[in-house]
């Protein structure tokens, strides 16, 4: 008899005390490596539908950053509301206004601490810099916090 050891899974959901958990979440697109966000009319598709869900308090964004084939935020939902419905809705929405596919399902992290939620923002902010696209992370255009969702 064998045994395999296997790693414990986490738990996503958020606990019943947690109001409005917070995750990081990575979306992609397919086919993989193909430009198919950092257009002027996608991302700007794009940046008015997540205000528009914003402002109805269906999320709430605190960072968006589109690459060519994925996108990653982080936001937060309220306990009313379920993150995966909430974001294969969305997805729906644009892939049938913009044309683009998306990969089935999508990633998340619930962030569990302000330590872990600083480190994905960086990680977020720095995504086109790590890729060579730019050379300081406040000049990519396709970059919006909070602030650019209420405006």
């Amino acid at each position: 008899m064998s045994f395999e050891f296997r790693q414990p899974r986490l738990r996503h959901g958020a606990p019943d005390w947690v109001e409005y958990p917070e995750y990081f979440i990575t979306v992609c697109c397919k086919p993989k490596g193909v430009d198919r966000l950092c257009h002027p009319w996608v991302s700007s598709f794009i940046r008015e539908s997540v205000a528009f869900r914003q402002k109805r308090r269906i999320w709430c964004f605190e960072l968006l950053v589109l690459m060519p084939d994925h996108l990653h935020g982080i936001l937060s939902v309220s306990e009313r509301r379920k993150l995966e419905t909430e974001i294969q809705s969305w997805k729906r929405w644009v892939a049938v206004k913009t044309g683009i596919a998306f990969q089935k399902g999508f990633f998340d992290h619930r962030l569990r601490g302000s330590e872990s939620a600083r480190g994905k923002w960086n990680y977020v902010s720095l995504n086109p810099v790590r890729k060579g696209l730019i050379q300081k992370a406040e000049d990519w255009p396709f970059r919006w916090t909070r602030k650019d969702f209420e405006r």
